[in-house]
């Protein structure tokens, strides 16, 4: 099931993180995956704040998350054009991949993004991120380079990694997806 998170809920949603990307450890790019992680860790109550953070729940276990910004422009470092609606940190625990969780997770971002009339929907990914990068492949996104950022601007470090934030886009159509119901947090079916 998916629902809009509740605020009870962001420490556990924090929490999906650093087991969702301890697989992509032993590279170059971990002094800028240990920034990203702590930006997403720590940037969970401010997403929700600005952003429709959903999450996945699974036999009442919280096991995925997405923050669905109707505007990229309020992720507040995305170099998107504005007017595209977007996502970030989009994290489905290790344990539930497999299942559909994350295609569950990003259809909603596009049956909102639909829903309010945006022509487009953009995110930034990395290379290293290979389970979130097939999944846009898969799902039909087309990568757009020139609005791939430097990580090093994004989450500095000290180390010097070089890592690019690669953009993607979807090019969201007028025709309606399949009906989603997306309960408020709290409600009951």
């Amino acid at each position: 099931m998916l629902r809009l998170a509740r605020e009870d809920e962001l420490v556990t949603i924090g929490a999906l993180f650093g087991p969702a990307l301890e697989g992509y450890r032993g590279t170059a790019a971990d002094p800028v995956l240990s920034a990203y992680l702590r930006d997403l860790v720590e940037g969970v109550r401010e997403r929700w704040k600005v952003s429709e953070t959903y999450v996945a729940v699974v036999e009442g276990r919280v096991v995925g998350s997405v923050a669905f910004y109707q505007d990229v422009a309020l992720e507040g470092w995305s170099n998107l054009p504005a007017g595209w609606a977007g996502f970030r940190a989009l994290v489905v625990d290790p344990a539930a991949r497999g299942v559909g969780v994350g295609r569950a997770l990003v259809e909603q971002c596009m049956a909102r993004g639909r829903d309010m009339g945006a022509a487009v929907l953009g995110i930034h990914s990395a290379d290293y991120l290979s389970h979130a990068v097939e999944l846009y492949d898969r799902m039909g996104f087309v990568r757009c380079p020139e609005f791939d950022l430097a990580a090093k601007v994004v989450f500095p470090t000290d180390s010097g990694a070089d890592v690019t934030a690669i953009a993607f886009r979807y090019d969201l159509v007028a025709e309606p997806t399949d009906p989603r119901t997306v309960m408020e947090p709290g409600s009951t079916t």
